[in-house]
């Protein structure tokens, strides 16, 4: 098993120092968008302003494997 690191880019960088286990990349993957869906519903509503919003998954030497990058914006209004 290896340990995969899901940080945060929010307007600030939030490291994860703890990391996760998990037995493939695929896993890893799951789990980051498991995760994000369960961050931007649950703070999203009050917090999230629709800016950029990234999830780096990173192995033990801090490398990238993975960016899941989430926006949002409202459509212009026609009539």
């Amino acid at each position: 098993m290896a340990r995969y690191f899901f940080n945060i880019i929010d307007g600030q960088f939030l490291a994860d120092h703890e990391g996760t286990e998990c037995a493939s990349l695929e896993e890893a993957r799951a789990k980051a968008i498991e995760t994000a869906g369960t961050i931007l519903r649950d703070a999203g509503r009050s917090l999230w302003d629709g800016a950029e919003w990234q999830m780096l998954v990173t192995d033990e030497d801090r490398r990238t494997l993975l960016k899941l990058q989430f926006s949002a914006k409202e459509a212009a209004q026609s009539g």
